[in-house]
């Protein structure tokens, strides 16, 4: 590392290549483990995300960060979806992480990943979410959205578990058939294109939604008992994958972070018990916390670190119907981010 002509040292500045060597799919699934697990045990101090839209090109960013309590380093990452994109033939995501020394502040590396990171650690999460609480004999999988996000899913779910078939559905029945080749590619798996969301999730153990959309296109009453749900679409207030009638036959949801699902995930449409259903040994709420007390009253909700860390049980019977509710977090960041930097240092 060189140093800037105040002595401060300056920040090794890294290409997506370089990141993509450095962090690996399979090692990119324990650190975000232990992310998910330090998140879900209070051991994260980490702002709310930060969102903007740009109107006309379907444009979304996405600011997000976090230290993990005892972390040499700490992260900040800006990430972009600029789903118009496609239609001139460029990648729809970028992005970059700034990581900084966690005794000094002073930046160390910025990671010119086009979004690699947010992609990877997204993907990780997912995985390690349906490893934890699909049933262990689950075979059948269905993903619905052939994109970029939808190839890492796959890629990461396959480093856990071997499916023996892969349905596929994309409104782009030319991208979905290109995306089932390379799937073909990957393991020893029937992969087929289905002609609908419906066609590919029925009789399927495990669903993976990976779309950006504003309207719900996938129901309960598609999903066979037993079934599970990895939706990571949904991280922005008005977004979202799932129909109201896919949580309300959930005997569980395993959320990222409960709060932050509630405000910008699929737990804001979680269906709201009345007052009067909530727990009486609740705490009292103000008017204004009052929402949130009870929007998924009606659900079994918990942290997907918990399940991890083995705190909180998972899927406790194989006909329940369980989801994952990811919406991404500035931990996951913050720890791939030190990986990173610490890799650089040896």
């Amino acid at each position: 590392m060189t140093e800037l002509t105040t002595g401060i040292p300056a920040p090794v500045v890294l290409t997506e290549d370089q990141v993509r060597e450095i962090l690996p799919m399979n090692e990119a699934i324990g650190v975000t483990r232990d992310a998910l697990v330090a998140q879900a045990g209070g051991l994260v101090t980490q702002p709310d995300p930060w969102h903007l839209e740009i109107p006309g090109v379907r444009g979304e960013v996405h600011i997000k960060g976090a230290y993990i309590h005892g972390a040499t380093h700490y992260a900040a990452k800006l990430a972009t979806g600029f789903y118009a994109n496609s239609q001139a033939g460029l990648p729809v995501s970028s992005g970059l992480s700034l990581i900084a020394d966690a005794q000094t502040g002073y930046p160390a590396v910025i990671a010119l990943d086009n979004g690699y990171l947010t992609d990877v650690r997204t993907a990780a999460a997912g995985a390690l979410a349906t490893d934890a609480l699909a049933r262990t004999d689950a075979d059948v999988a269905a993903v619905i959205g052939p994109g970029i996000q939808g190839r890492l899913q796959m890629e990461a779910l396959l480093q856990l578990r071997k499916p023996t078939e892969l349905r596929v559905y994309g409104t782009n029945r030319a991208k979905a058939e290109t995306f089932a080749a390379r799937m073909r590619d990957l393991h020893t798996w029937t992969v087929t294109v289905a002609a609908t969301a419906q066609e590919a999730i029925e009789g399927a153990d495990i669903v993976t939604t990976a779309t950006p959309t504003r309207e719900p296109h996938i129901v309960g009453e598609w999903l066979k008992p037993g079934a599970h749900v990895t939706a990571i679409g949904a991280d922005m207030e008005g977004k979202r994958e799932l129909a109201p009638s896919v949580l309300e036959v959930a005997s569980l949801v395993a959320a990222d972070d409960i709060a932050q699902c509630r405000r910008v995930g699929e737990l804001q449409y979680a269906p709201a018990a009345p007052a009067s259903a909530a727990p009486a040994s609740a705490a009292p709420t103000s008017a204004a916390t009052a929402p949130d007390a009870t929007a998924s009253d009606v659900v079994a909700t918990v942290a997907l670190g918990d399940v991890l860390a083995g705190r909180a049980k998972g899927r406790t019977a194989g006909d329940q119907i369980t989801v994952a509710d990811l919406t991404g977090l500035g931990a996951e960041d913050a720890a791939v981010g030190t990986y990173v930097a610490q890799a650089l240092t040896g």
